[in-house]
């Protein structure tokens, strides 16, 4: 009986070592009246400076084949935590080599805060030709009409240095500057409407705890990450165990989420399994692409 649970516990570490190692791509569909043809999104988040192969290559390639439209980075791409050049050194592997795929977006994270540093990496990500989205709302034209893309700074912007950051979030100021972007937004709405369809709004924000705030406003889509999947997930049974800012058994852990107000909103599981330094159990790292399509008759 001993040898057979003996058995079973490395089977089950075993398991649990590839599957946190393995970089699944998670679909999903969300249709849009106004989109004559579909608009592929692949969304990065809580990269955490991880290693994924020799320059980055798993991912990058998973990336390639996703053949995306548009590249979104929501937040936690860099952590200091990791040893040595890490921390630098393969989000620019990343970032160069998917530079030239299409046009993509970045917002921040809490760690890309917590680390401080926040100007050389806003740096490096426009260096590779990546849009840092500065609490804006910018627009971008496609043949059929004009996709209009917003993000909104993590609630740990602004508050300085690491004394400060243990203070936690500026709710306060983040649900100001979020109004602010909600703001900008239908602005750049009106005034592209003149000329151009606008497709669907985007807001991109890293932090998905923060929903009922998100829901005051008309954004289309939301995609966010921060949840690393509840980081233990015993499907279907438990979607995720813990994730801050949720607590236990988080309800927004990953996946797609219909909101009271119709907005969907899309939670990736996230990439780390390196930091923090909690093993992911059956919640394999995630490249999340997320197909805007024409409504289904």
């Amino acid at each position: 009986m001993k040898r057979k649970i003996n058995k079973l516990f490395i089977l089950f570490s075993i398991l649990v070592f590839v599957s946190c190692r393995t970089i699944r791509t998670a679909a999903y569909d969300i249709e849009e009246a106004r989109v004559s043809n579909e608009i592929r999104i692949v969304q990065i988040s809580d990269f955490h400076s991880n290693d994924f192969g020799k320059d980055e290559n798993k991912i990058i390639e998973k990336i390639k084949k996703a053949r995306p439209d548009i590249i979104a980075i929501t937040g936690d791409l860099f952590d200091e935590k990791m040893k040595g050049d890490k921390p630098f050194k393969n989000v620019e592997a990343l970032l160069s080599g998917i530079r030239d795929l299409c046009p993509g977006f970045f917002v921040t994270g809490n760690h890309d805060f917590s680390d401080l540093h926040i100007e050389k990496k806003y740096a490096m990500v426009e260096l590779y030709g990546f849009k840092v989205l500065h609490d804006e709302a910018v627009s971008l034209d496609f043949p059929q009409g004009t996709v209009v893309i917003a993000g909104v700074e993590d609630p740990y912007f602004g508050l300085g240095d690491r004394a400060a950051l243990r203070v936690g979030d500026d709710r306060a100021s983040y649900r100001r500057r979020l109004a602010a972007v909600a703001q900008k937004t239908d602005e750049l709405v009106r005034s592209v409407s003149g000329e151009r369809t606008v497709l669907f709004t985007l807001l991109l924000a890293h932090r998905p705890e923060y929903v009922k705030d998100y829901v005051q406003y008309d954004f289309d889509v939301i995609l966010a990450g921060h949840a690393h999947g509840g980081q233990w997930r015993f499907p279907p049974f438990i979607n995720g165990l813990y994730a801050p800012g949720q607590g236990m058994f988080p309800k927004y852990a990953g996946g797609k989420y219909t909101l009271k107000n119709g907005t969907v909103m899309v939670v990736s599981r996230g990439l780390s399994y390196q930091q923090p330094k909690v093993v992911r159990i059956f919640n394999n790292p995630e490249l999340t692409l997320v197909r805007v399509i024409p409504i289904v008759k």
